[in-house]
Formats: C-alpha cells, structure tokens, sequence
C-alpha cells in the first residue's frame, strides 16, 4: 500500500526529531490539528502542504507524491532543525544559546592555537 501525504507528515517529523508541539509550532498550527493529521483524522490542506515544505525545506513533490528526495536540494536538516528549536524557545533562551555558541569558538579557536 502507497504511504499517504499524512503518513509522510509523521514520517518527516520523525525524522526530523521533533514532538508534535515542535513541528506544530513551526508550522503554526496546533498540535492537536497535527494529531489529527497524522492519525488520518483530518484531510491535509494546500495551506498545511506550503507551511511543511517552507518551513522544513521539504520537496512539494515528495510531500505530495511521496516520490523524489525529501529535500530540496542545497539544505541540510541538522541546521533546519536547529532553526526550527531555537525559533521556539523563549528569548532569554535565545541569548543564553548565542552566548554559548560565543563561548564555544572562543575555546575552539584557542584549541587551533595550541593554548588548550
């Protein structure tokens, strides 16, 4: 049996690593519309399809059709995902997550010079 457009929803949110209130909140609508949606419950609309593809960076095609490559060309989940969580949390986690990174290539470019 062919894989439908709902089952390639939950497939790619698994994919992607994210709970229902992640992938929902990304896509702005609510995680018991996405429950639906994946259960079958619920008919996916033009509007959720373009909220998926330009949110996630996902083929229309493969969403649609299920054939092709997931992704569009030149897009790498891993940063897609890193967006898509930092987008959801607060903003005081924002800049805790910003000066982390900070932190980082300041170690990272003492690491190169040897001092570490």
């Amino acid at each position: 049996m062919r894989e439908t457009i709902n089952q390639r929803i939950k497939k790619l949110r698994k994919e992607l690593k994210l709970t229902q209130n992640e992938f929902s909140a990304v896509i702005t609508i609510s995680s018991g519309q996405l429950a639906c949606i994946e259960t079958e419950k619920r008919i996916v609309n033009n509007r959720t399809i373009k909220l998926v593809c330009d949110s996630f960076n996902v083929s229309n095609v493969w969403l649609r059709t299920g054939e092709g490559p997931v992704f569009e060309e030149n897009k790498d989940t891993k940063y897609t995902k890193l967006i898509v969580l930092f987008d959801t949390l607060k903003a005081q986690y924002q800049e805790y997550i910003l000066s982390s990174i900070t932190n980082l290539l300041k170690i990272q470019e003492e690491e190169a010079k040897g001092r570490i």
